[in-house]
């Protein structure tokens, strides 16, 4: 059983902390999509666009343009508020959250390079005890860091002029750093017990992808978006470290209780799917849907006996460009709104973790150019629900550049 450890006298939100929900697992899991996504809600399988890459259907790269690359980096920003039953924390995040890079190879096939999270892990929890006993406290503080990233090799083939299938390679790796110090003492000494464990992940993924894209009426274009993604045993070497400092008024003494590489056994990546289909009318307005799951239930975290639920996501989303031929600026815009209803793997005393999020944005069209910059902003509420334990509020923001140009072009000579 996942159980966190959230009731406690004292509980601090340090700076740079992303969510105590971080302490077990791998840590929150990142959406993998870019900013046209999140401001469509978190809609991922179905879009297939010329102008922007989704590295989250592989398949979806054969709509670039011959002789033509996209770049992206995005830049996401984000301000938290925690709330428990008594008090609020606050706190404020900025990074680069990817960089990514489309471009044909022949003309049935497209590829892809990017980097991007998978998961983060982030959090500083202080607890205070007396213990009644010869003025003895007791303070534990447990905190981690690190999380997975996600270097990716994307291909998209054409099948058929309306259907295309893709293949992504992924390359995890990071460290997943779990410490606690405990510090117990009273008016003659005070002994600090440090536990640190760090787990270095390096291991490969695979996921397959599906797309299907047909004018269906004068008016109606149809987007049909499906992926697969392959269960992955990542090994892991774990090396833990415990010291234990016995401090008095005439002196310390340090010893090592611990300090060990081993192998723990394997983090399982689940096998996960995702399907979903998007219209757009009139070539001004696309609405779109899809669903996805990753089944966490059966997966398993190193030697930990935690158990996890499946982590499914239902998202909406809408985009509207008033005319894409126009002159006139504001016809060129995208505007952009979603929302979407997640269940996290997570869970506390048999209740899964639940989220919800409402989304909206622009892209922003450069002038005599393919270029867009987008802009996603989206609230975000993770909670328990029927448990007032905790709660997490999250205002974003993305700021995203999309920059096509020329990827080859042969000169010719007069």
């Amino acid at each position: 059983m996942v159980t966190f450890s959230l009731i406690m006298t004292v509980l601090t939100f340090g700076q740079g902390s992303t969510s105590p929900f971080s302490m077990y697992g791998v840590g929150n899991l990142r959406y993998e999509g870019f900013a046209r996504n999140r401001a469509m809600g978190g809609l991922s399988a179905p879009l297939y666009s010329p102008y922007h890459l989704n590295p989250a259907n592989p398949a979806s790269y054969s709509a670039l343009v011959q002789n033509s690359f996209i770049f992206e980096v995005g830049i996401t920003a984000s301000y938290q508020v925690l709330e428990t039953p008594d008090k609020k924390f606050k706190d404020f995040n900025g990074n680069v959250s990817y960089i990514s890079i489309g471009f044909p190879v022949t003309k049935w096939w497209r590829s892809g390079l990017g980097l991007i999270p998978m998961s983060s892990i982030g959090y500083d929890i202080q607890q205070a005890v007396e213990t009644g006993t010869d003025d003895q406290k007791i303070a534990t503080i447990y905190s981690g860091e690190g999380g997975i990233t996600n270097f990716y090799f994307d291909n998209s083939f054409s099948i058929f002029k309306s259907l295309s299938v893709g293949i992504k390679l992924s390359y995890l790796f990071g460290p997943l750093i779990y410490k606690s110090t405990s510090v117990s003492y009273n008016l003659n000494s005070a002994s600090t017990i440090e536990r640190k464990d760090q787990a270095n992940i390096s291991a490969f993924s695979y996921k397959a992808g599906l797309h299907y894209h047909r004018k269906i009426h004068e008016k109606l274009f149809l987007n049909i978006g499906a992926t697969y993604g392959f269960n992955s045993d990542l090994t892991a070497d774990n090396h833990t470290l415990i010291t234990n400092t016995i401090t008095k008024t005439n002196g310390y003494l340090r010893d090592t209780i611990l300090d060990i590489n081993q192998n723990i056994g394997v983090l399982e990546i689940p096998q996960s799917y995702s399907v979903g289909t998007s219209l757009r009318i009139n070539n001004k307005l696309e609405l779109g849907m899809d669903y996805s799951v990753a089944y966490w239930s059966q997966s398993k975290f190193f030697d930990k006996n935690y158990t996890f639920a499946d982590n499914s996501k239902l998202a909406f989303g809408a985009e509207y460009t008033p005319d894409i031929t126009s002159n006139k600026y504001l016809n060129l815009i995208r505007y952009r709104i979603g929302a979407n209803f997640s269940n996290s793997y997570l869970v506390y005393e048999d209740t899964q973790l639940k989220s919800y999020e409402i989304s909206m944005g622009f892209g922003l069209p450069i002038k005599r150019s393919p270029t867009l910059i987008n802009f996603a902003l989206s609230y975000q509420k993770k909670y328990i629900p029927g448990i007032n334990i905790v709660a997490e509020n999250y205002f974003m923001f993305q700021l995203n550049l999309s920059l096509q140009d020329i990827w080859f072009k042969k000169r010719v000579w007069q």
